[in-house]
């Protein structure tokens, strides 16, 4: 199987927290989960990420981990920063009373 790098890369909460940066560390990353946690989902996802033939298949098994990760909670969704502005403000009076003339 290529290895492909994760961009962005995946946090995932754990004590202490993982970073999955690579497709290969996504596959140890699964077969962990496939031996801690029943269930068919990982086992699909493990041959997802060992069907990886190129870079965009890559990329649809990262979406697919991450889409299963959210939906399990352990995600750690970054928070895009965005530019606090101040709120805008309303002045009351009406408009033909803000002007003399």
């Amino acid at each position: 199987m290529p290895d492909y790098p994760i961009d962005p890369e995946l946090r995932i909460r754990a004590s202490p927290e993982q970073v999955l940066r690579r497709t290969t560390e996504a596959v140890e990353f699964i077969r962990r989960m496939m031996s801690s946690h029943s269930g068919r989902e990982w086992q699909d996802l493990l041959q997802r990420f060992e069907a990886i033939r190129d870079e965009w298949s890559a990329i649809e098994a990262v979406v697919n981990l991450e889409l299963l990760l959210e939906s399990k909670g352990p995600l750690i969704e970054e928070q895009p920063s965005l530019p606090v502005q101040p709120p805008v403000q309303i002045d009351p009076t009406a408009p033909r009373l803000r002007f003399a003339r």
